[in-house]
């Protein structure tokens, strides 16, 4: 039975289909049907989103990702805030505010792109700049469970938000 190369949207058919996702680069070719499978997301962000408000009420954002060999990549892009001075992908689903996963390449002016290649394990040092093969299945698999969060001084807390969702 040949395995479809997108992922599915059940919970089933994802944890399945993430295997490829979660591995290496190098267990994920065209022999074993994995080397096309991606996962696309996305998230809008605005400081309405921000828990616990207040967040910039004039500032917006988008951040567009993809997950493919066991690596994110992204673009997060600003408007309308004070130069940002940090930003991250949490956990929580809206409305909720949670521990950081991951912490994403500042976008200080207006912009920034990067990729985060997963890895089997973190520590407690590094857990805020580690990307586990395990949160890489679940943002892959269950995205609103995570959002993205943008601090500069006038909001530390976050001065937008936005919860990730599959494009």
């Amino acid at each position: 039975m040949r395995v479809p190369t997108t992922l599915m949207v059940s919970a089933v058919s994802c944890a399945a289909a993430l295997v490829t996702l979660a591995a290496p680069a190098v267990a994920a070719g065209p022999a074993d049907g994995g080397g096309d499978r991606v996962s696309h997301g996305r998230a809008d962000l605005t400081g309405h989103e921000e828990v616990p408000g207040p967040g910039d009420p004039d500032g917006s954002g988008e951040f567009w990702y993809q997950i493919k060999h066991g690596t994110l990549c992204y673009s997060l892009n600003v408007r309308k805030i004070a130069k940002p001075t940090a930003a991250h992908i949490h956990a929580g689903r809206r409305g909720t505010a949670g521990p950081v996963v991951v912490t994403l390449k500042t976008p200080t002016h207006g912009s920034a792109k990067g990729c985060i290649k997963a890895r089997p394990h973190q520590t407690a040092a590094n857990a805020a700049t580690v990307l586990t093969y395990g949160e890489l299945k679940q943002i892959a698999c269950k995205p609103g469970k995570f959002y993205v969060n943008v601090h500069n001084r006038p909001y530390p807390d976050g001065a937008i938000r936005g919860q990730l969702h599959r494009h």
